[in-house]
């Protein structure tokens, strides 16, 4: 038996058994031989279903003219940005799919701070995510930044 022809076949039904749930907008997908990527918090794949509406939030970012400016604040403000806006759009942090993590200066204590920030924003339901390093963003001192998909019911 060919056993990457079998473990793609397990795949699609279980990507079918997400998407056929009249009750889930979204299903969060582990291989077991990826599952410590919870403890990370975040997921390996996440499958909407069909009736579900889709919600892109472009980047959000955390720098301030007042008070602090550091990597923790930009991250904290960033994440209260992304919510902010989910709420607007009718979602939660709950509802979100996929996150894209864009990381000035990344290391170790950054992305620790990270971890535990968005293991508190997502809890046990966590979205797939792409962590990129990056050598600048858009302005000058700006050190974070986050974007998303979401769903929520269909209107």
């Amino acid at each position: 038996m060919n056993t990457k022809l079998t473990k793609i076949g397990l795949l699609g039904v279980a990507l079918l058994a997400g998407v056929a749930s009249a009750h889930e907008l979204k299903t969060v997908l582990n291989p077991p031989e990826l599952a410590n990527s919870l403890q990370y918090g975040y997921s390996q794949a996440t499958v909407i279903s069909a009736d579900a509406k889709l919600i892109h939030v472009a980047g959000q970012v955390g720098v301030a003219d007042t008070g602090p400016n550091d990597f923790e604040s930009q991250v904290d403000r960033a994440f209260d940005a992304l919510q902010a806006t989910l709420n607007v759009a009718g979602a939660s942090a709950e509802d979100v799919v996929t996150i894209t993590l864009l990381i000035v200066d990344h290391d170790a204590e950054r992305l620790a701070y990270l971890v535990k920030r968005r293991k508190a924003v997502f809890g046990n339901n966590p979205p797939a995510s792409t962590l990129i390093p990056v050598p600048a963003l858009y302005a000058p001192g700006v050190l974070f930044e986050i974007d998303a998909v979401a769903v929520a019911r269909g209107e």
